[in-house]
C-alpha cells in the first residue's frame, strides 16, 4: 500500500485529495496545524499528525522514505495578513518540506504552485513558467509562491528530489468546508445577499479535477516539470446566469462600474471582517478578474492524460454541496419556505 503525505489537508483542494487517494486504496498521513479544525477530513480513515511546516526540525523527523509527498500547505494574503507570516509558510515552509523530504528519501513530491505566478501577458495564451522571477508579479501570495516554485524546481533539476509542479487556476467545487473566496461569491448569490456584479471573470477549475490532475503528475509527470491544471475561462455574469438556472432565477444583479466597486472595497473588506466571513471583492480579486487569465492546460492533456468537465456541473454541484452541508449558511428560498408552512 503506497504511503501519501499530505500538507494542508484540511484545505479545499487538500481534503478532496486525501478523500480521493483514499478511495483508490492509500495509506494517508494527513498533516494539520495544531488545535485546527478537522471537520474536512472528520470520520476519514486517515492518520492526523500534528505540526507545522514553518517548524524545520519536526519535518525532518515526520516524513519517511518512500512517502509519496503532496505539499498543499499555504497562506493567500486576502486583507491583513503580514508579508512576513506569508513569507514564511509559503517560502520557508516549502523550503523546510523540501530538505526534509531530500534527507529523508521520499519516493516524490507534488507541490501545489499556483498560476498567479505566471506573468498576465496580453492577448497570449499563458504557459507553464520557465522563470520564477517574482518582481513583476501583484500580491504577496504570487510572489511567495513564485519563489518557492523556483527552489523545488531547481532542487528537482539538480536531482537533489524527485519533484513536479502544479499550478492550478481558480478553482471551485463541492467541499468547500472553509468558505473561499468563490465559494462565499456563490453563497451570497444563493442567498440574494450579492445584489451587484462588476465586468470581468477567470479561468475557473473544479476541485475534483484539480484532484485528479494532481495525482497524475504524481503518477506520470517528469520531475522537474510543471503542469497547468485549468479550466476554462468564465465572466462573472456567465457564472451568475448559470447560477440563476439551478436557483431558478430570471434576473442577474446590477452591473456597477469598476471603479465604483473598488472604491468600496476598504468598506466592503470592513463589513465581512465584522461577520468573520471572506470579502467577495478584495483589490487583488479585481485585479485578477480584469487582467489575462487564458491558462493552456495542453501540456497537462498530452503528457498526463488530465480532463475537465462541465463548468455548469461544478457550480450545480456546489449549490447542491452547500445546501446539503452547510444548510445553516444557506437562506430557504421562496418555494422551500411555502412547502413548509403548508
Amino acid at each position: 500500500m503506497e504511503k501519501c503525505v499530505v500538507t494542508g489537508a484540511t484545505g479545499h483542494i487538500g481534503n478532496v485529495l486525501v478523500r480521493e487517494l483514499l478511495a483508490r486504496g492509500k495509506k494517508v498521513r494527513a498533516l494539520v496545524l495544531p488545535n485546527e479544525d478537522l471537520t474536512p477530513i472528520a470520520n476519514l480513515d486517515v492518520e492526523i499528525v500534528y505540526g507545522d511546516v514553518t517548524d524545520r526540525e519536526f519535518l525532518f523527523s515526520f516524513f519517511e522514505k518512500d512517502d509519496m509527498v503532496y505539499h498543499l500547505a499555504g497562506l493567500i494574503d486576502i486583507v491583513d495578513v503580514p508579508y512576513e507570516k506569508i513569507y514564511n509558510v509559503n517560502v520557508n515552509g516549502t523550503k523546510n518540506v523540501v530538505d526534509a523530504c531530500i534527507k529523508n528519501g521520499v519516493k516524490r513530491l507534488v507541490y501545489t504552485s499556483s498560476v498567479h505566478i505566471i506573468e498576465p501577458e496580453k492577448d497570449k495564451v499563458l504557459l507553464e513558467p520557465t522563470t520564477f522571477d517574482d518582481k513583476n508579479l501583484v500580491g504577496n501570495y504570487a510572489k511567495t509562491k513564485a519563489i518557492a516554485t523556483k527552489y523545488v524546481t531547481e532542487k528537482a533539476k539538480s536531482g537533489e528530489i524527485d519533484a513536479v509542479v502544479v499550478y492550478p487556476s481558480g478553482v471551485i467545487g463541492p467541499n468547500d468546508y472553509k468558505i473561499s473566496e468563490l465559494g462565499q461569491v456563490i453563497l451570497d448569490y444563493m442567498n440574494e445577499k450579492l445584489i451587484a456584479y462588476v465586468k470581468g471573470g477567470y479561468n475557473f477549475v473544479d476541485v475534483r479535477d484539480v484532484v485528479n490532475g494532481i495525482i497524475l503528475a504524481a503518477e506520470k509527470g517528469k520531475s522537474g516539470e510543471g503542469y497547468i491544471l485549468s479550466g476554462r475561462y468564465v465572466t462573472l455574469k456567465e457564472m451568475l446566469s448559470i447560477l440563476n438556472k439551478k436557483l431558478k432565477r430570471k434576473k442577474l444583479p446590477y452591473k456597477i462600474a469598476l471603479w465604483f466597486i473598488k472604491m468600496m472595497v476598504p468598506l466592503a473588506n470592513l463589513y465581512y471582517r465584522t461577520l468573520h466571513k471572506k470579502p467577495v471583492f478584495t483589490a487583488y480579486s479585481l485585479y485578477t478578474l480584469n487582467v489575462n487569465a487564458n491558462f493552456g492546460n495542453e501540456k497537462a492533456k498530452q503528457e498526463l492524460g488530465y480532463t475537465t468537465r462541465p463548468v455548469e456541473d461544478t457550480l450545480f454541484d456546489t449549490v447542491d454541496w452547500f445546501r446539503e452541508n452547510k444548510p445553516e449558511l444557506v437562506k430557504k428560498n421562496k418555494t422551500e419556505k411555502t412547502q413548509k408552512n403548508k
